[in-house]
């Protein structure tokens, strides 16, 4: 946009879904927008750091009139009736003001008169049904709009010892005033404005008597959408308008982005409510009303409207320039910051009447959730009645999430805590509140599993070559069976002077679930020396901790050779 002042579910333990038990009334978000809108307006005007920003308040004035609410939009031109010229109490005329030498002494030069604001102010005043020639004592807007328009080209430009600032928005609203207070140059006027659009179908923004080039590129949705909205407003029918319109609008559809947005020119690249609010206006008045639809949903996605836990320091029904705009906002407010608040006004001004084409929820309000669960089980909440681009909160206890609706139901998944107890679910809107709960129920406590030492399987009598032999091991468990295997003399033997039992061997092992491994077992030197006597008992004993041990017996010889 041109930011020129004035122009610019895991785990259920039951498939049936417990219904909410309340409807909420959705607010109209052009409703919200415009009373954020009011408050914005001192007596009828919008002040800014230097007093009041009268080009600021038009565009108020505008969006009040285009969605219905005319008597604040008359407010609105009654307050800047005595700010339209310079006077004793106002040393800064908006359509028509003193000028100085900006150097001292700072004489009086002129008397200056400005294209675009007087253009502005005139089809302003017009839309709300007065006659810009006569409704304001101090200035006749179309006899000085009049003065303004070459009489040759029909280009207006301004009288000014600072200079020519007129563009194809001043452009659009002098052809929109012009035609509608009947006036001889109407039709230079807008044969100018038509001038303006290029051959891709979009209207350039600055202004030039030369038609746009054959070879011309570019990108500028808002002046294209102004343009076409004031070609609509004036009520010209002739075939080269609707032609003018229709390849505007199609244009305009053309650089759309799917989600509806629309980006601004080179000077303020990336989707924003200013280019898309524009743009969806004037798609809506044209009766582009698919694309109008999904452009208001993309605007309303940026409308403050923070309900029940989600509630924010952003101001409700306000509309953020972009998405990191409203992200900021909604931690530190808009209050704090002239410039911030200044952004987000001329969003909202100029993006609101968009709004007026954003799609209705296709039912009411509600939310749904499993009737039962099991604890620490992941269900998923479903929200109904939630319009495309509409805010709402869905809450969980202290989880709060914000979810932005698309026109269909919305699944929030959150998860359960530990222990049976009822869950309640709550999604809220500015229209109200409703909700939805969860039995949920404990899982019943497993007993640890008892650890298994595996199944030894030896011949009757195993040889021993070197000094080693060998033992097979099985795990026909699911689970892993682990322990110490050691192998000792069945029984009491005499070893020297005395008769003991004396250890053979023994390992550590594991055993994957269904494996077996086959265990290589050395001899102790003392069971060497019983081997060397001949074939001996042993007892082979399984143990591990908590598990019950197994004990197998075989006979050990030396193998010959």
């Amino acid at each position: 946009m041109k930011l020129t002042s004035g122009l610019a579910v895991v785990a259920l333990a039951a498939a049936t879904l417990a219904p909410s038990a309340a409807a909420a009334a959705a607010v109209p978000p052009t409703q919200l927008v415009t009373d954020w809108i009011g408050t914005q307006l001192t007596d009828g005007v919008a002040l800014g750091s230097f007093g009041a920003d009268v080009g600021l308040s038009i565009d108020a004035g505008l969006a009040l009139d285009a969605t219905g609410r005319s008597a604040d939009a008359t407010r609105v031109a009654d307050a800047i009736a005595g700010r339209l010229v310079t006077s004793p109490t106002n040393p800064y005329g908006y359509v028509q003001s003193d000028e100085y030498d900006s150097d001292p002494p700072y004489d009086f030069t002129q008397i200056g008169y400005y294209a675009n604001a007087t253009a502005k102010a005139a089809a302003f005043t017009q839309r709300i049904g007065r006659d810009a020639a006569t409704a304001y004592d101090s200035a006749n807007l179309v006899a000085q709009l009049e003065d303004l328009t070459d009489d040759t080209t029909g280009v207006v430009a301004d009288d000014s010892s600072f200079g020519d600032y007129a563009n194809t928005i001043g452009q659009a609203f002098a052809a929109e005033a012009l035609t509608v207070a009947g006036s001889s140059e109407a039709p230079d006027a807008t044969a100018a404005l038509l001038a303006q659009q290029c051959p891709a179908g979009y209207f350039r923004f600055d202004l030039d008597a030369a038609g746009c080039a054959a070879d011309a590129t570019g990108v500028a949705p808002d002046t294209t959408g102004l343009a076409v909205l004031s070609l609509l407003e004036s009520g010209n029918t002739s075939p080269e308008v609707s032609a003018a319109i229709a390849e505007a609008t199609a244009w305009l559809e053309s650089v759309q982005r799917a989600d509806g947005s629309l980006e601004g020119d080179s000077s303020t690249p990336g989707a924003n409510s200013n280019s898309t609010g524009l743009a969806g206006w004037a798609l809506g008045r044209a009766g582009r009303q698919a694309s109008a639809a999904k452009a208001a949903a993309w605007v309303r996605s940026l409308q403050v409207a923070d309900a029940g836990a989600c509630a924010s320091r952003a101001p409700t029904g306000a509309i953020a320039y972009n998405a990191a705009d409203l992200t900021a906002a909604r931690v530190d407010g808009i209050a704090g910051n002239a410039t911030v608040r200044d952004t987000w006004r001329r969003a909202s001004f100029q993006a609101a009447p968009a709004l007026l084409w954003a799609p209705a929820a296709s039912t009411s309000l509600g939310v749904s959730a499993p009737v039962t669960a099991v604890e620490k089980s992941t269900v998923t909440v479903t929200v109904r009645g939630v319009a495309a681009g509409e805010q709402a909160c869905v809450s969980f206890g202290s989880d709060a999430r914000r979810v932005v609706g698309t026109g269909s139901d919305l699944a929030v998944a959150f998860t359960l805590p530990a222990g049976a107890a009822a869950h309640t679910f709550t999604v809220a809107t500015l229209g109200g509140t409703t909700t939805a709960t969860t039995s949920a129920t404990a899982v019943p406590a497993v007993p640890p599993a008892v650890p298994m030492v595996g199944d030894l399987d030896v011949s009757r009598t195993e040889k021993v070559r070197k000094n080693r032999f060998k033992v097979d091991l099985m795990c026909e468990s699911a689970q892993p069976c682990f322990g110490r295997l050691t192998v000792s003399t069945a029984g009491k033997v005499r070893l020297g002077k005395a008769k003991k039992v004396v250890t053979v061997a023994r390992r550590s092992y594991a055993i994957a679930p269904g494996a077996e491994k086959k265990l290589v077992l050395t001899l102790t030197k003392s069971a060497r020396k019983l081997l060397a006597r001949g074939t001996v008992k042993v007892k082979a004993v399984q143990t591990a901790s908590g598990a019950r041990r197994a004990v197998t017996t075989f006979r050990l010889k030396a193998a010959k050779g």
